[in-house]
């Protein structure tokens, strides 16, 4: 039996220090960091090197075709995973979003666009279509009206290891549920649904909850933060039906 776990940043490297810490899997575990990961820690840490650091086996991804004792987890994995290719039938994703809604991309930031109340992350089998595989089980968190989308974010990868502890002797014993999605219920975006460079740009301030909810679904310190009347904005607080920003 090998275990991948397949990703990036800081969810990718918690769930392998918990693979790590079970002796049992000594010897059991692979890593497939995404393409992009070049090895150096930036705003993350890099999955690449926590893994070299740490001896774990680094594999390529025509290279887990072939293993028929597979267990593949994506968490963070910037490529589609096509499961005919696999020799194994046990691949696994965890998505940022409570499935069937918000499949696809860009997760976390249309979740705070939309005003969502509850956000959370779902663990399902990974099948030929985008994050469609039957659902294993979900994590459900509340998204307070002030919550920026990095806010959000942490608090996704926080639960992603969470649910990944709950779940995984279930699956590497196979002893979990599954249960289908339904997909007319749910959402897709694209990876090209969006462009922040575009949109960050707000030239108008009208106080309103969906204009709250646009400033705050684009702060995300390490890639942007939105420029409102021509302000760099950190923080966005609605109270009493009027919109407080801070740079």
């Amino acid at each position: 039996m090998y275990i991948c776990i397949a990703g990036k940043n800081k969810c990718a490297i918690d769930i392998l220090k918990y693979i790590k810490s079970k002796k049992k899997y000594k010897g059991k575990i692979l890593a497939l960091p995404n393409l992009s990961d070049n090895g150096r820690d930036s705003w993350q840490k890099s999955y690449k090197k926590f893994a070299k650091k740490n001896k774990i086996k680094i594999i390529k991804l025509a290279d887990l075709y072939k293993i028929e004792t597979l267990f593949f987890f994506s968490i963070e994995y910037e490529k589609i995973i096509n499961p005919k290719k696999f020799k194994s039938k046990d691949l696994f994703n965890i998505h940022f979003s409570l499935l069937p809604k918000y499949r696809g991309c860009h997760t976390n930031f249309y979740q705070i666009l939309n005003g969502e109340k509850y956000s959370g992350v779902t663990l399902h089998k990974i099948n030929s279509g985008i994050d469609t595989g039957d659902i294993i089980k979900q994590l459900k968190f509340k998204i307070n009206i002030n919550d920026t989308a990095f806010d959000n974010y942490k608090r996704l990868m926080q639960y992603s290891l969470i649910l990944f502890k709950k779940n995984i002797n279930k699956i590497l014993f196979k002893k979990y549920k599954s249960k289908k999605q339904k997909l007319q219920k749910g959402s897709y975006y694209s990876r090209n649904s969006i462009n922040y460079n575009i949109i960050k740009k707000i030239n108008c301030l009208d106080n309103s909850l969906k204009t709250h909810n646009k400033i705050r679904s684009l702060i995300f310190p390490p890639f942007q933060l939105p420029v409102v009347n021509g302000m760099k904005v950190k923080k966005s607080i609605y109270k009493n039906n009027k919109i407080y920003l801070y740079d």
